[in-house]
């Protein structure tokens, strides 16, 4: 059954039944997919909060470390009180790294991915770049008017504990 509904799906390409905007090209969509996830971390080393709020889209949910939620535009705004409050006391400059990125589709305009970061900031005596959070990302994403957004992002601290004394 699976061969005739490749064969059918083939044949109907082939007359043109599925116009050319409903076909997905998912190499296309994963490149988009990764610049959305870096894009996450562009726009927070920068600064830019306005431009890291409108990777959610107006109705996007970005669920920060601690529980804190905000919604498309506000999450910017979060962000932006999050590093003017700069918790962590850290210097400038910080930056992201990124890895273990795992992206599944849902549909032509619906994946989830994960992801995990690490937060670099200048150690003080030394001014090298060294970790300071590690983070682990459960996204939903969607496809809105031929752009990738978030749907939901949920940013998850993950901490490395000393090994227990014996």
């Amino acid at each position: 059954m699976t061969r005739f509904l490749r064969f059918l799906a083939l044949a109907l390409l082939a007359i043109g039944a599925i116009p050319a905007h409903a076909q997905r090209n998912e190499a296309r969509d994963r490149a988009d997919i990764h610049a959305l996830l870096m894009a996450y971390g562009a726009t927070l080393d920068s600064r830019d909060f306005d431009g890291f709020g409108k990777l959610f889209g107006e109705d996007g949910v970005y669920v920060g470390g601690g529980g804190r939620e905000a919604k498309g535009a506000a999450a910017g705004e979060m962000m932006r009180q999050v590093f003017a409050n700069n918790p962590n006391g850290v210097g400038e400059p910080n930056f992201h790294l990124f890895y273990n990125e795992v992206v599944t589709f849902d549909g032509p305009d619906r994946a989830r991915a994960t992801s995990m970061s690490l937060w670099m900031v200048p150690d003080q005596a030394t001014k090298r770049p060294t970790p300071l959070l590690a983070g682990r990302y459960e996204d939903e994403l969607v496809r809105k008017n031929g752009k990738w957004l978030f749907a939901r992002r949920v940013v998850k601290s993950v901490t490395n504990r000393p090994p227990e004394a014996k």
